[in-house]
């Protein structure tokens, strides 16, 4: 049973019981008061008539007429009149003391109403009792027809409660459907579904539109997250895709050159020169894997910040770097408008170092390389500029993808792996800064990184 059709006939069965509740404590209430009002006539006609049959035999009792006879002829004429207005009266004698009782009846289940009276009269005759009876004949009717007057009542009442309620049950929970089909569809994999709501009006805004407003921020979030999920696996596949890649061509040349050296009859300087190839293809799988396995090191690590004496870094990077620039009689320029910053130290000689490698394979002879620090209140800017042989605008939304380059064969010839900008995007997010590229062919490149310090 779907929960509108348990609310519904909750509702229903509930507003029935109170609604014929309060119809038959009506009806009692307009025949009691009605009743009463019967009574209190019987009493006061029961009253007046012993006052009256009293002074009457009196009278009779002064002029020395009284006598059973003449008190039974004397109220015959009291019954005459009463009985043209439908009452009973009798009189009786009995031993006894005053007495007075007034009491209604309703017999027959309601078909026979009638108030009955009983009352003496006063000294010294109190041993006559009148008793006064008067059938409702008309009360027989109206209560007939107060009872049929609320059944009809009743059932018009149950009618239009059952359709008005039905309709606008099914009005207000029909969003609980459109919600309940929209989180199966969900559930089945369709995380592209929206459950529609309404949320225009404070009559429309309920837990209901709230629940579908919340349904479709877990769904565009699911969404989110799969569209992630899948990019990421992407990434990984063409990660491995071109690992494969990678590895294939140095592998080929040492399985190659390893194969001729043992079979081929060649001379030692052809063998050494072999041996020398299979070394340095072997060197460069060294450090591809050394490479990966920092990528792998500076994911893992949480973001450190301490104070980094950039002067002192610069001055260790030269070092390092001397004999790539020497080999291209290349410049290094630094302009640092400040001292520190803000982080871990192996991270920073990571990122320059891989910042100025790239600049200096881009550069041609004799190029300059500019590094510059600046920074404007809590903004932190860091540039490596070359003004080598540039890029592609389609290359720059790609050079942080593990093993790609723009020149293969270049890249290969000296030394690089296709890793290190990869791992520059890795560590500037690590620190929560943000990475940019700009440039043009034959022009050079600028890299900007851009940290927000506290």
């Amino acid at each position: 049973m779907r929960i509108w059709q348990k609310i519904y006939f909750a509702v229903l069965l509930l507003f029935l019981l109170m609604l014929n509740a309060g119809l038959f404590l009506a009806a009692g209430f307009i025949f009691s008061y009605n009743m009463d009002q019967e009574q209190k006539k019987a009493e006061t006609d029961s009253f007046f008539l012993c006052q009256n049959l009293g002074h009457d035999f009196t009278i009779l009792g002064q002029n020395a007429r009284f006598t059973e006879e003449t008190a039974a002829q004397l109220f015959e004429s009291y019954q005459r009149y009463y009985q043209s207005q439908g009452i009973e009266l009798t009189l009786e004698k009995s031993g006894g003391s005053n007495s007075f009782e007034v009491r209604s009846t309703v017999q027959k289940g309601g078909g026979q109403i009638e108030t009955y009276a009983k009352r003496s009269l006063k000294e010294p005759y109190e041993d006559y009792f009148i008793q006064y009876r008067k059938r409702l004949s008309e009360f027989e009717g109206i209560w007939r027809d107060l009872k049929r007057t609320f059944a009809v009542i009743s059932f018009v009442m149950s009618v239009f409660l059952c359709v008005i309620l039905y309709v606008w049950m099914r009005r207000i929970l029909m969003p609980l459907g459109e919600l309940n089909e929209g989180v199966a569809k969900i559930a089945s994999g369709e995380y592209g579904i929206r459950v529609p709501f309404k949320n225009n009006t404070a009559w429309q805004r309920d837990e209901i539109s709230e629940l579908s407003q919340n349904v479709n921020k877990m769904s565009q979030m699911i969404q989110r997250q799969i569209g992630r999920l899948e990019e990421e696996n992407e990434k990984k596949q063409q990660l491995m895709d071109n690992l494969a890649h990678e590895l294939r061509t140095p592998l080929t040349s040492i399985y190659g050159y390893a194969e001729y050296a043992q079979f081929a009859n060649a001379a030692d300087e052809e063998k050494y020169e072999g041996l020398a190839y299979i070394m340095e293809e072997s060197r460069r799988l060294v450090k591809m894997s050394e490479t990966m396995l920092s990528m792998r090191l500076y994911e893992k690590e949480e973001r450190i910040m301490l104070p980094v004496d950039l002067k002192m870094l610069a001055g260790h990077l030269e070092k390092i770097l001397a004999p790539k620039l020497k080999e291209k009689n290349l410049t290094l320029k630094k302009e640092f408008a400040v001292e520190t910053l803000y982080g871990e130290e192996d991270l920073f000689l990571a990122l320059f170092r891989n910042l100025l490698e790239n600049a200096a394979r881009a550069s041609r002879e004799g190029d300059l390389i500019i590094w510059s620090v600046t920074q404007e209140e809590k903004i932190q800017t860091i540039e490596v500029i070359d003004f080598g042989i540039g890029m592609q605008k389609e290359d720059l939304g790609r050079i942080t993808e593990a093993f790609y380059r723009i020149d293969k064969a270049r890249s290969r010839q000296e030394g690089g792996v296709g890793l290190g900008l990869s791992i520059v995007d890795l560590i500037v997010k690590k620190m929560g800064g943000t990475l940019s590229f700009s440039s043009e062919p034959q022009k050079g490149t600028k890299v900007t990184i851009v940290f927000t310090t506290s």
